[in-house]
């Protein structure tokens, strides 16, 4: 509950002005630009986090064990790493049911890239029908098959893990503008 009211409720003062204000045309400065991305990066965080915390703990007072939603998503060092631990059953669900239907990691390299990339696109519009969530779900699958492209040039290699994490950050918090965003212009 103190996740959800007192740390997401609180970014609102952040958030809303500057989306709200780039909605009604208002010019935003690069600095309440960024400031209001990472705000939302973190509102969106503590707002879902603290639902599933909720959730996970009245289930436990029936007895019931729901699986851990959430891992410390903004600690990961790349944006596999990332989507290991954010909203974590989703991830889960859009692997069982999409990802390896569609032929997984079995089906060779390029269609790999492929799987990924549409899995990516519709896990955006599964959260709802707009541009914007195609969009995030689209930058979240260039985000991947990035990496993945990566990690097959140079296998082994990797960006130190302090590195990896500012940049996973900082990806993640550039993709979450276009999922909090109302339309094309504020974006």
């Amino acid at each position: 509950l103190f996740k959800k009211v007192v740390l997401a409720d609180s970014m609102a003062a952040f958030v809303d002005p500057v989306f709200d204000g780039a909605a009604a045309g208002a010019t935003v400065l690069m600095l309440e630009a960024w400031i209001a991305a990472f705000a939302f990066g973190f509102q969106i965080y503590f707002d879902f986090s603290g639902y599933s915390d909720m959730a996970i703990g009245l289930a436990l007072l029936f007895g019931i064990y729901l699986p851990l939603n959430f891992n410390s998503p903004y600690k990961a060092t790349c944006i596999i790493d990332f989507w290991r631990r954010w909203h974590m059953t989703l991830s889960h669900f859009l692997r069982d049911h999409l990802y390896i239907p569609l032929g997984g990691n079995r089906v060779g390299g390029e269609r790999k890239l492929l799987n990924v990339m549409v899995v990516m696109l519709l896990g955006g519009l599964w959260h709802g029908a707009g541009w914007g969530f195609v969009l995030w779900g689209g930058l979240h699958g260039a985000y991947l098959v990035g990496n993945h492209l990566w990690r097959g040039l140079a296998p082994g290699w990797s960006l130190p893990p302090y590195l990896g994490g500012i940049a996973t950050f900082i990806a993640v918090m550039i993709a979450w503008v276009p999922f909090r965003a109302e339309t094309w212009q504020t974006t």
